[in-house]
C-alpha cells in the first residue's frame, strides 16, 4: 500500500485536527522513533522490550482513534505496527527465560543444567535478534518507520470531523472495559490461548487509559489494577513459554531442578491472577473523557501519562 496514497479517497479538511488526538499520535510516534533508534544502537533486553511495547502502544492508540480515522488507514496502520512488534516476540521470550534463570541461578559458565540452558538461550537469542533487525530494516518496516508521524497526521486530517473526540473516548474505553469483564470463574478456567487473548485486551485498555488519563485518583487506581492483571496474566503466559523453550534448547541434566522453572511457580502465579482479577473487578471504569473535556477548557494538564516514560 502506498503510504502517500492512503488518504486519497477522502478530501482532507482545511481545519486543524483535534488537538487531543493529534497530541496522542505525536507522543506515540515519538516513542516508536526513540525506541527504534535505541534498539538499533543496542539490542539489549531492555531495548527489545521497550521497542516492542512502543509499537504495541502505537497500534493500540490507532484502535482508540479508529472512529476519527479513515477505516482503511486505521486497519493498515494497526496491521503494520503489530507485524513489526511480532518481529521482536521470540527475542523477548528468550530474554524472559534468561532473566528467570539468572535471577535465581547466576550464570557462572560451569557445566550445570542452568548454565547450559542459559548459554543455549543466549546463543539462540543472537540469531533471533539479527533476524529481527533485518526484518525491521526491510522496506516494509522502514517505510512506515521513516514516515510514521506524517502518515498518522495525514490519516487524522482525512478523518477529521467524523465524531467528537470525547465521544470516541467513551465508546472505545467502555467497549474495551466490557470485553474484559468475563467473570472470575471464567478467568481462572482460561487456558493459555484464552489468557493470552484476555491479556491483549487488558493491555490495549491499559495503554489507552494511560494516554487519556489526567492522573486523577480514580484513574490512577484503575490503571494500576489493569497493570497488575496484565502482569499476572503475563507471568502465567511466561510459565508456558519458558516450559516450551526449555524443551527446544540444547541442554543436559535434570531441568526440573533448575531454579526459575519450578512447577510451583505456576501455582503461585494462579494465586496472583486471582487477586489481580478481584481487585479490578471491584472497580468501575472512570470517566476518562472528562480528562479530555478538562484539557479543552484549560483546567487540567491532560494526557499526563502519555508524556511520561512508558512502562511495558
Amino acid at each position: 500500500m502506498e503510504i502517500y496514497a492512503m488518504t486519497s479517497t477522502r478530501q482532507a479538511s482545511q481545519a486543524s485536527p483535534p488537538s487531543e488526538a493529534r497530541t496522542i499520535l505525536l507522543q506515540l510516534s515519538g516513542q516508536v522513533r526513540q525506541n527504534r533508534e535505541a534498539f538499533f544502537a543496542s539490542a539489549s533486553p531492555e531495548n527489545v522490550h521497550a521497542l516492542r511495547g512502543a509499537l504495541r502502544r502505537a497500534a493500540d492508540g490507532v484502535w482508540l482513534l479508529q472512529a476519527v480515522l479513515p477505516a482503511p488507514d486505521a486497519a493498515w496502520l494497526r496491521r503494520e505496527l503489530r507485524w513489526q512488534a511480532r518481529r521482536l516476540g521470540k527475542a523477548r521470550d528468550l530474554d524472559v527465560l534468561s532473566e528467570r534463570l539468572v535471577a535465581k541461578h547466576p550464570y557462572t559458565g560451569e557445566f550445570r543444567p542452568a548454565d547450559l540452558l542459559i548459554a543455549s538461550a543466549r546463543a539462540r537469542r543472537e540469531a533471533v535478534v539479527e533476524r529481527a533487525k533485518a526484518e525491521l530494516l526491510s522496506a516494509r518496516a522502514a517505510t512506515l518507520a521513516d514516515s510514521l508521524e506524517h502518515v498518522l497526521l495525514r490519516a487524522l486530517e482525512a478523518g477529521e470531523g467524523r465524531l467528537q473526540f470525547d465521544n470516541v473516548i467513551v465508546s472505545c474505553l467502555s467497549q474495551a472495559d466490557t470485553a474484559i469483564r468475563v467473570g472470575e470463574k471464567r478467568v481462572m478456567a482460561l487456558g493459555r490461548r484464552g489468557r493470552h487473548k484476555l491479556r491483549g485486551h487488558v493491555r490495549t485498555l491499559r495503554y489507552n487509559c494511560e494516554v487519556c488519563s489526567n492522573g486523577s485518583p480514580a484513574e490512577t487506581q484503575y490503571v494500576a489494577a489493569l497493570i497488575a492483571l496484565q502482569t499476572a496474566l503475563g507471568e502465567m503466559n511466561d510459565d508456558a513459554v519458558c516450559t516450551g523453550l526449555r524443551k527446544s534448547l540444547t541442554h543436559c541434566g535434570d531441568l526440573d531442578e533448575v531454579p526459575g522453572l519450578e512447577p510451583s511457580l505456576h501455582r503461585t502465579h494462579r494465586r496472583e491472577l486471582k487477586r489481580a482479577w478481584r481487585a479490578l473487578d471491584a472497580l468501575a471504569l472512570p470517566d476518562f473523557a472528562q480528562s479530555q473535556r478538562s484539557e479543552a477548557s484549560g483546567s487540567s494538564p491532560g494526557l499526563v501519562s502519555a508524556a511520561q516514560p512508558a512502562a511495558f
